[in-house]
């Protein structure tokens, strides 16, 4: 073999080594995001790096290892830390609070919005600055799309945004915790020892902690390096 070619194969055999052996050791991992979970903030399709060089600390994009309860295997997710063992943790129509205070104010979140349809084929600057893909149909002739809140802010379409009541009861927190929860009125909760609670940016379309419970601190594999 031509000394070129060994050089090249020894080059690549290392490069592949070094980059298992910081995956699995947690030092350097690379994922793509395939979900809206955490949109507006980290895209669809988007690759993304963690590290567990960096201790995790509420309002951190986190990796996570999640097994379903009937599942032989476990993936890695990607959800922002809220909130750590002991903290109180409570959603008021659709805002997140810990301890009594606003979490929600720091961030650009993602929520539903609904228009009718009449409106969207009517103003084509929200087809403009939203999309016209991903939107889908609603009773009473309306339709409903994951908005980032600054656009929807600009659009002055905040009154439009989907909030349900406390009394639209969802029945898989209630599995979970055993009361008449909704996704947008949550709690009190206190985050139990050893627990977290982590959340995604696009409040309405991420399978997080309402839905999953706390997850064991043990199960961080680290944070966003953004």
């Amino acid at each position: 073999m031509k000394r070129w070619k060994m050089i090249t194969l020894i080059i690549i055999g290392s490069i592949f080594v070094i980059y298992h052996m910081l995956y699995f050791s947690g030092l350097l991992a690379v994922f793509r995001n395939s979900t809206w979970s955490n949109e507006p903030n980290i895209k669809e399709g988007e690759i993304v790096i963690t590290t567990n060089l960096i201790s995790p600390k509420p309002g951190d994009f986190v990796s996570y290892r999640f097994k379903y309860p009937d599942s032989l295997h476990s993936h890695y997710r990607i959800h922002r830390l809220v909130a750590v063992e002991n903290d109180i943790l409570e959603i008021k129509d659709g805002v997140l609070f810990i301890n009594g205070k606003n979490f929600d104010n720091k961030y650009a979140l993602a929520h539903e919005y609904k228009i009718s349809i009449e409106e969207f084929n009517k103003f084509d600057v929200i087809r403009r600055e939203v999309g016209e893909d991903y939107w889908w149909m609603k009773p009473q002739d309306t339709i409903s799309k994951f908005i980032d809140d600054r656009v929807a802010e600009k659009l002055n379409l905040k009154k439009r945004k989907v909030v349900d009541a406390a009394s639209k009861l969802n029945q898989t927190i209630k599995a979970m915790y055993g009361q008449n929860w909704s996704k947008d009125n949550f709690g009190p909760f206190k985050i139990p020892l050893g627990k977290v609670f982590i959340m995604g940016d696009n409040r309405d379309q991420s399978e997080d902690s309402r839905y999953i419970g706390p997850i064991e601190k043990s199960a961080l594999k680290g944070v966003l390096i953004e």
